[in-house]
């Protein structure tokens, strides 16, 4: 123990957690909308799956759509990645959903007043114009979206396929908007239906949230022979169901993106013959993500990189595509530049091109008097403000951003959303970024257990060609809940009361994970990089210096309370990420882990009116999730029976239980 509290000494680098403390999770501020995800991932975790939908949507309008096809930025930061395998954060979304879903809580939208008496016009449905629209209608801005398709979603609809994303869970998506009073007018097309003007006329400002929906040729002989279609209408007329008769059965897809892997993919279905994706990157540098690159080799999509397109071939009819060797894509500044070998030329058989090397927004729609655009049709964009050079227009998502991420698309009519408030006179804050702790110590890492990531079912491929079903199946309770135990609670766990503490060091000596550190003068703070959030530390404190982020001793107080109000007389203090129970009957009060029970808080179950308590942990060849974890709910239950004893009263009143099962951290 002397060694452990020398370690701590002259750690003075080290970030001290103070009860103002503002680090975040990695995950949260790698999020584009930044979304609590490690308070969902705790909720889907103790079962409550409403909750946890809850917490999604405080951010996120489109929680079902996303958890299907978020690109997961936040799965990059997550700190669990260096220990072993990032937590599934986008699959666990999903769960909440699901779950919420399944017992029927959690999807009924809020009443919203529009006490604001302002109405804002916001051209496009896609995500940016969703997002924009959802949280103006919570700021009391009366939202009324244009949209041309028949029906709602834009690229979400008309681009991303059924075995992603079904359409009647966009649809739920929807609805759950329009259910706060967002009115959304579809097949009404700005500029026929109703001009530019007119619509800046009649409401008090606009949003142009478009996106991208066109898309971009290629100027090589041969574009114009029938076989020849574009990624857009491609995608447009498999989503909606049409025949596509210029579909042959040797297909050729010119681009590397997730755009063309969904194009690829596609037309496999179709078609049931070969497809050959053709792209100038080399495998490594391929845009595409790499699990959509991998999903779509998996169904047989073949991959010829490093090759640029020169010319069609063919007398009439597509026969192939003749290509040229791609020598570079980027110049020395990272910048798209591609070079070619002129000479060294060849043909990829073929008789349908698709060609998918990019899209582009129509703004045919804007008159003279509207925002200005540069030389390229581009909007002239304030990117801080969100404004065009037409005063009350403002612009959002991908007509401004560029392709990228369907969060991305999010983030920005959020942000624009409070742009208009802002212009409208309604309070509204564009809100501070976040900051994230560092990484998770050397010497912590090896103190973590390992435990394998849950894997996403599903379709077995010879299966999922036959159709445009959803290939994912979903986690499901079992395995959603095993994948979030294995969320570290970073940024959530010890803080303490600099006007309270007192320097007894005791938290210094008991830490398992050396968070807590001290110097020559005395106590110095707990380093977030560090700290487990075991709670430990909390339980040992004497002055009650210490506090937990994530249940609070406040907390925890209040979930004895609650527990009591039910008509069980017992009570069981268990870990919120096992399901299993050794007191069935009893009321149940979850924690991250039952070493955060110190004998104030056994004794309090009893005083609020608890015959008996039971405290559950792991089973003995298990120490817990967290080390030292079992010593401490044991300490903690032995020296509560001996006050009872010595008070007269029966110390059998608090049992130490062990929960039968393993820890589903530990299964494969």
């Amino acid at each position: 123990m002397e060694h452990e509290l020398a370690d701590s000494i002259n750690r003075s680098s080290a970030r001290p957690i103070t009860g103002d403390a503002q680090l975040r999770a990695p995950c949260e501020v790698a999020c584009p909308i930044h979304t609590r995800a490690q308070r969902y991932i705790q909720l889907v975790a103790e079962g409550k799956y409403d909750q946890a939908l809850a917490v999604v949507r405080e951010t996120n309008p489109l929680p079902q759509s996303i958890g299907r096809i978020c690109a997961h930025p936040c799965e990059e930061s997550c700190r669990r990645g260096r220990v072993d395998e990032p937590i599934a954060i986008c699959n666990l979304k999903r769960v909440a959903s699901d779950g919420a879903k399944a017992t029927g809580l959690g999807y009924d939208p809020p009443a919203v007043e529009f006490t604001s008496g302002r109405k804002v016009a916001i051209i496009g449905s896609g995500p940016s114009g969703l997002a924009a629209a959802h949280d103006l209608a919570l700021m009391g801005v009366q939202p009324v979206i244009f949209e041309k398709q028949p029906a709602a979603g834009g690229f979400l609809r008309t681009g991303i396929l059924n075995y992603r994303l079904p359409k009647n869970i966009l649809d739920e998506d929807i609805d759950y908007i329009r259910g706060m009073g967002v009115e959304i007018r579809t097949a009404t097309s700005v500029g026929d239906d109703i001009s530019f003007d007119e619509l800046a006329s009649e409401y008090d400002a606009v949003l142009i949230a478009v996106g991208l929906s066109e898309s971009r040729s290629l100027p090589i002989p041969g574009v114009d022979l029938p076989q020849v279609l574009l990624a857009v209408p491609f995608l447009e007329d498999v989503n909606a169901g049409r025949d596509i008769p210029q579909l042959g059965k040797e297909i050729i897809v010119i681009g590397g993106g997730n755009v063309a892997i969904d194009v690829a993919r596609s037309a496999k279905r179709i078609s049931g013959g070969k497809v050959t994706m053709v792209c100038l990157e080399a495998d490594h540098e391929m845009p595409a993500h790499d699990w959509e690159i991998a999903d779509a080799r998996t169904e047989g999509i073949e991959m010829v990189c490093s090759q640029g397109p020169n010319a069609i071939v063919g007398d009439g009819k597509v026969e192939g595509l003749q290509v040229k060797k791609c020598q570079s894509v980027f110049d020395v500044n990272g910048r798209f530049a591609p070079t070619f070998c002129e000479t060294e030329l060849s043909v990829v058989p073929g008789d349908t091109v698709i060609i998918t090397i990019g899209q582009m927004s129509n703004l045919s729609f804007l008159t003279k008097t509207g925002p200005d655009v540069n030389e390229r049709g581009i909007l002239i964009f304030d990117r801080d403000l969100c404004t065009t050079s037409r005063r009350g227009v403002f612009a959002s998502g991908e007509v401004v951003t560029g392709p990228g991420a369907a969060v991305n698309a999010l983030a920005s009519g959020k942000r624009a959303a409070i742009a208009v408030a802002r212009y409208l006179g309604v309070d509204a804050n564009f809100g501070h970024e976040p900051v994230a702790i560092g990484e998770v110590p050397a010497d912590v890492r090896e103190q973590i257990k390992q435990a394998p990531r849950r894997k996403m079912p599903a379709r077995g491929t010879d299966e999922r060609l036959t159709d445009f079903g959803e290939v994912e199946t979903g986690l499901g309770e079992v395995d959603g809940r095993c994948e979030a135990s294995r969320c570290l609670l970073c940024g959530s766990g010890a803080r303490y009361s600099q006007l309270k503490c007192v320097s007894c060091l005791t938290c210094v000596r008991v830490c398992p994970y050396g968070a807590p550190w001290a110097d020559k003068d005395g106590f110095g703070g707990i380093d977030p990089d560090k700290c487990q959030a075991c709670g430990i530390c909390f339980t040992q404190c004497p002055v009650k210096a210490i506090d937990l982020t994530v249940m609070s001793e406040t907390d925890i107080e209040q979930e004895i309370v609650v527990a009591m109000a039910t008509e069980s007389p017992d009570m069981e203090f268990g870990c919120w990420y096992s399901q299993s129970r050794v007191a069935p009957e009893a009321a149940f009060v979850a924690l991250p882990c039952t070493s955060r029970l110190s004998v104030r808080l056994l004794l309090n179950a009893l005083e609020a009116g608890a015959e008996k308590v039971f405290v559950a942990v792991c089973s003995e060849d298990d120490d817990g999730r967290f080390v030292h974890g079992h010593r401490q709910t044991r300490a903690a239950v032995e020296e509560a029976r001996k006050l009872l004893e010595e008070a007269g009263l029966d110390p059998e009143k608090i049992e130490l239980k062990f929960v039968p099962e393993k820890k589903c951290m530990k299964e494969a």
